[in-house]
């Protein structure tokens, strides 16, 4: 018998979202001068928490932490409470709990408080209540935050949700109804006329929605409850509940916002953003707020810098650059390219690159350094952190990235893998997909109870179950294993 509540029969994917963490959170504040709570020892509520996962991930990492997820759904917060449960995490508690019926004296004083996925997907009634939460619940130098659907670019969007609730409106099992709706659309875009600009849009939104699953296409694509807001009109609702826009939670946008070229009559943040959504179709934002009593200072001075700790993925072609002002290249992970000639900044970002994944403090960098030269080199962090080519964070996590004898990934990472994860999530706050099963099964055995040399028989009777004729030899799989287990450690999973 079906329930009342859809996300009871079909419940939300479970995901963690590092953009949420109050370590983010916090860093943001900071370079923007506010002086948040410190995220080892902080309180953070999240609205609709869904299955906890992101809420279990934050406090496994900071168990000096406390955390509140509440959720309508009884099948999530069941499922919430059971993973606490099994993980031992006890500085978590969850509620079964209606957003427009909470006590906030009741639920207390949050330092961050968070709403994924939430604000646009439910009734108009239901949006001031959570805004009267946070102004209610969120602490003097708290940080709020919230996700919802961004115009213009939502009205491109809603062309392909009208057509798939159109196609759906008469199924009522949710899988046939995901089905029947992505396989009208692909009808659709292959009708459409060749390489026309409405068949190449089409084609994009569909591309879009078939590397979503199941679960998210019934809750986003096929939901009638998804409501876009323009920023500006975001921003009128946080004003009048008492606060202020600071900023989007991508480090990145800052970067984004200051490089933009605005026509003279476009003045002010909130219409600058507004502008900048218009110009590049924005479809999602995931914005943070502040009490509008604090004084948000957007100069970004570099010395707000010194106290964080710095890490990037980088590489480098020769060492012997530092020295002097030749011209030196980093490359990150994705490929993208800085050269810099300033010789502190190149020791700094070979001193970074060195330390991956472990984190740097930004004011370690330039011990013993003169004040211009300092000052120099924060400048140049600053601006590589608000353009996305360093990490920066409040607080330091600690793993491991040698090879123990018996090497042991974090509990959390295995309870994913688990249950069904194609991704984990690290202590450096990043997800990491699972592509091969392989490798998710090389993940959970990796407990601490086994050497490399169990590790590799093990994997080799998995391979066994698979395809005894494609078998690798011992000596090929253990260097599978090691090597795999090298990249656990590089990602900052391994606390053993």
């Amino acid at each position: 018998m079906p329930s009342d509540f859809i996300y009871d029969d079909v419940p939300y994917p479970s995901f963690v979202f590092p953009q949420t963490s109050p370590d983010r959170l916090a860093t943001l504040a900071r370079v923007h001068g506010i002086d948040a709570a410190r995220p080892a020892s902080c309180r953070m509520l999240e609205l609709g928490c869904g299955d906890g996962t992101n809420l279990l991930a934050l406090a496994y990492a900071m168990p000096d932490s406390r955390f509140v997820g509440i959720d309508l759904a009884a099948t999530h917060i069941n499922s919430a409470k059971t993973a606490a449960a099994k993980l031992g995490i006890s500085n978590v508690e969850f509620f079964e709990l209606d957003v427009t019926k909470a006590d906030a004296t009741a639920l207390g004083e949050f330092d961050y408080i968070v709403a994924h996925g939430l604000f646009s997907w439910v009734p108009d009634f239901v949006r001031p209540a959570i805004l009267e939460l946070y102004s209610k619940c969120l602490a003097p130098n708290g940080i709020g935050y919230i996700s919802y659907n961004a115009l213009p670019g939502c009205l491109i969007r809603e062309i392909t949700h009208g057509m798939m609730r159109f196609a759906s409106r008469d199924i009522a099992d949710p899988s046939e109804k995901v089905s029947a709706s992505i396989d009208f659309l692909t009808g659709i875009v292959d009708a459409a006329e060749d390489d026309s600009v409405y068949q190449t849009m089409l084609d994009l939104e569909l591309e879009q929605i078939s590397e979503r699953t199941p679960q998210n296409v019934f809750h986003d694509d096929l939901s009638e409850m998804n409501r876009p807001f323009y920023f500006e009109d975001f921003a009128k609702m946080l004003s009048e509940h008492g606060f202020q826009y600071l900023c989007e939670a991508e480090p990145s946008e800052l970067a984004r916002a200051a490089a933009f070229k605005f026509p003279k009559t476009i003045t002010g943040t909130i219409a600058q953003e507004q502008y900048r959504d218009f110009v590049t179709g924005r479809r999602f934002r995931t914005t943070l707020f502040c009490r509008r009593g604090l004084d948000v200072d957007r100069t970004f001075a570099p010395e707000r810098i010194s106290d964080l700790y710095l890490a990037g993925q980088l590489e480098f072609d020769d060492r012997d650059d530092v020295s002097g002002d030749t011209p030196m290249s980093f490359r990150t992970a994705k490929g993208n390219k800085l050269t810099i000639n300033h010789p502190l900044t190149k020791k700094s970002l070979v001193n970074v690159a060195d330390a991956w994944p472990h984190m740097t403090k930004a004011a370690d960098l330039i011990a013993g350094a003169t004040k211009d030269d300092a000052a120099a080199t924060l400048g140049y962090l600053m601006q590589l952190f608000m353009a996305g080519f360093l990490k920066a964070h409040t607080l330091k996590q600690d793993f491991f990235t040698t090879i123990s004898e018996k090497p042991e990934v974090s509990r959390f990472a295995r309870f994913q893998v688990e249950n069904g994860s194609n991704a984990v999530a690290t202590l450096t706050g990043l997800n990491l997909e699972i592509k091969d099963p392989a490798i998710g099964r090389l993940l959970y055995l990796t407990d601490g109870t086994r050497d490399i040399d169990d590790l590799t028989q093990a994997m080799l009777e998995y391979a066994a179950d698979f395809d005894a004729a494609a078998m690798p030899t011992p000596e090929d799989m253990r260097e599978s294993v090691m090597s795999n287990i090298l990249a656990f450690a590089d990602a900052g999973l391994l606390v053993g």
